[in-house]
């Protein structure tokens, strides 16, 4: 089969995203495809007037289009990229869980952050999928050794993890909920079983204990948008009660039913900031010592945190997976730290602190790994690499 290579491209601009971050990462984008020799143009689709949207793209036809978590189907079912005829690439942000309904466009192409989301859509014989971790604009960088007011910051919405238990009781089986909360553990417990896998081997176990679980009607996304929400959750909540002398500064919205300070109760060495746009919170890690990541979900990726914090001159302290042991070296570019290792996690990050110089060390070398790997040009080099694969002439 002859393979096609991409010349000309269009990205669309997200019609939402909280805190503008796929805004940001759409723009970063276009200027590497830019850089890379791509024809490229950016455009965005108005509410209820898409005839200029159409003109625009018909004008000078790509060979494909592009944007962040992709393009879900109308209420009837229909996939712009099939009715226009046009392959998309969907490059997911997030878990694979939530776009499930792309595996039915014939013209879409998927780019999962982590290798198990990958293996999750082909596990379900949609084989038009490739790894494509978060990047960090070219020249987002800044010093090390600047001033930085801010000892610890934590860049995180406010969930509590026993509303959504609460919420589990309610909606599911006691023999299901028990799955569920058995596949929380051991993917909280190690850095390389994804959830899916453990709720999947938690289901079997309840089953040969004869529990009464129809597995199929469950109804997995559900069930795996549950599990996320608590790992992220119970995650950030014990990370930041650990820390017990740094002083700590989290930006991030609560919810209706879980605000930062309820969760937390009266922990002194605490402040709570309303949630920032993406542009203001690269500020603050500019002008962070320490940036803590929470993200337990990915075992084989890594989010645009990691990156950032490190580029922009912060120690990066971040869940341990198998995916950043390979592009990092813990204590030498990055700070790895493992759920229920309270104590040593509270000690790290004292230590870090009083050792300003050994802190910047290994800024500078995750920097430098970084600069060379984690950027928006290497992921749009790896695209143009990849993607004629995919695309038919």
């Amino acid at each position: 089969m002859d393979q096609k290579r991409i010349q000309k491209l269009v990205l669309f601009m997200p019609p939402f995203s909280q805190y503008n971050v796929l805004h940001h990462f759409t723009k970063q984008m276009h200027a590497a495809f830019e850089r890379a020799g791509i024809d490229c143009r950016l455009i965005e689709a108005k509410y209820n007037n898409p005839k200029p949207f159409l003109e625009e793209l018909f004008k000078d036809k790509p060979d494909a289009t592009f944007s962040f978590n992709g393009l879900l189907p109308d209420d009837k079912g229909n996939f712009f990229a099939d009715m226009v005829k046009i392959p998309h690439i969907a490059c997911l942000v997030d878990s694979p869980n939530r776009y499930l309904k792309l595996i039915t466009s014939q013209y879409t192409i998927v780019t999962c952050p982590d290798h198990f989301g990958c293996e999750f859509f082909q596990g379900i014989n949609f084989k038009k999928v490739l790894h494509l971790p978060h990047g960090v604009g070219k020249d987002e960088t800044h010093p090390s050794d600047s001033v930085r007011p801010y000892d610890v910051v934590l860049l995180a919405s406010c969930l509590d993890y026993e509303n959504v238990l609460a919420g589990w009781r309610k909606q599911f089986s006691p023999a299901l909920c028990e799955a569920m909360e058995e596949a929380v553990e051991v993917t909280l417990s190690d850095n390389h079983t994804p959830y899916v896998q453990a709720f999947v081997s938690a289901v079997d176990r309840q089953l040969s204990k004869g529990a009464p679980i129809d597995t199929a009607a469950l109804n997995y996304p559900t069930i795996f948008e549950a599990i996320e929400d608590y790992l992220r959750a119970k995650d950030r909540i014990e990370l930041v009660k650990s820390i017990k002398n740094a002083k700590v500064d989290i930006f991030g919205e609560g919810t209706p039913t879980a605000n930062w300070k309820k969760v937390l109760g009266d922990q002194k060495n605490v402040t709570i900031h309303k949630g920032v746009d993406f542009m203001k919170a690269m500020e603050i890690m500019k002008q962070s010592k320490i940036l803590i990541n929470c993200n337990p979900v990915f075992k084989e990726g890594a989010d645009e945190r990691i990156f950032t914090g490190i580029s922009l001159g912060a120690l990066v302290i971040t869940n341990d997976n198998s995916f950043i042991r390979k592009h990092f070296e813990d204590k030498k570019s990055i700070v790895l730290y493992k759920f229920g290792d309270w104590k040593d996690f509270n000690d790290k990050i004292d230590y870090y602190l009083a050792h300003e110089k050994e802190r910047q060390a290994i800024v500078n070398k995750g920097k430098d790994i970084v600069a060379k790997h984690h950027t928006w040009d290497n992921r749009a080099h790896t695209l143009l690499k990849e993607l004629p694969a995919f695309l038919q002439t």
